[in-house]
């Protein structure tokens, strides 16, 4: 996976095995390839990744979406 992607995980607020394989998926679904995450990929994806993190962690969807899109917007 990308060094992008891994970030995305660590700032996720869900476990990192789950993670992985949860924001795996959300990238899938809007057409990005996790193993080459870029932030403009990134940028592409955080409308399924907000979906990913809200069926889990409803409540704190807000702050840690702040944490991704910080992220792709670093890089």
């Amino acid at each position: 996976m990308s060094a992008l992607f891994n970030s995305v995980v660590e700032v996720s607020g869900l476990s990192p095995l789950f993670a992985r394989n949860a924001l795996q998926r959300a990238c899938t679904r809007a057409g990005v390839q996790a193993e080459a995450l870029t932030p403009s990929a990134l940028r592409t994806a955080l409308p399924e990744i907000e979906r990913t993190i809200q069926t889990y962690l409803d409540s704190q969807t807000a702050s840690v979406m702040e944490r991704i899109s910080a992220l792709s917007r670093e890089r």
